[in-house]
């Protein structure tokens, strides 16, 4: 049986409600956003875990905002090997032959 969208009247796709039977929305009409995580470690040592937290986007925007403000960059920045080797490479004396 065909289930139709409270939103525009188009068919919601078969595989989505095979996933979400409960939709009634089909993915256009859909006023769920996109959704985001972050991964936490907890316990310590021998029992330390990692838990994958989802959120909304909105959430994870402020979380990361925070963590700016924290450490002065996103925890979960990691910069390229190159910009390491430039920041090193401050001596600008020419090599002598």
């Amino acid at each position: 049986m065909d289930k139709l969208c409270v939103g525009c009247g188009e068919q919601i796709h078969p595989k989505r409600l095979e996933i979400l039977p409960s939709a009634i929305r089909c993915v256009t009409c859909s006023t769920t956003g996109k959704k985001a995580a972050i991964t936490v470690t907890k316990g310590e040592g021998d029992h330390t875990y990692n838990e994958t937290v989802i959120m909304d986007r909105d959430d994870f925007e402020k979380i990361q905002e925070m963590e700016f403000k924290i450490h002065g960059k996103r925890k979960d920045s990691i910069s390229h090997p190159d910009e390491d080797a430039s920041e090193e490479a401050t001596d600008t004396t020419p090599i002598a032959e």
